[in-house]
C-alpha cells in the first residue's frame, strides 16, 4: 500500500496486567512487524488499567501529530 509509506504505524498490546498476555516480542513476530520496511513501527505493552507505558504512548502520539 503505497498510500501509506511512511506513515507511522503504533501497535499496542493491552491487558499486560492479566496472567498470559501476549509480551511486545510475540506480538512483532505475531503480527510480522519486523517485516514493514516503508514506515516507522513501534509495539508497546501495555495496561490501561494500571496505566502501564500509557505515558510513553501519549508521548509517541503527540511526537507524532502534525
Amino acid at each position: 500500500m503505497d498510500q501509506l509509506n511512511g506513515v507511522p504505524l503504533l501497535v499496542l498490546g493491552n491487558k499486560n496486567d492479566l496472567e498470559g498476555a501476549v509480551g511486545v516480542n510475540e506480538l512483532i513476530k505475531a503480527l510480522q512487524l519486523e517485516s514493514i520496511q516503508n514506515r516507522p513501527v513501534s509495539c508497546y505493552s501495555c495496561s490501561m488499567k494500571t496505566q502501564h507505558n500509557v505515558d510513553i504512548i501519549v508521548e509517541w502520539l503527540s511526537s507524532k501529530a502534525h
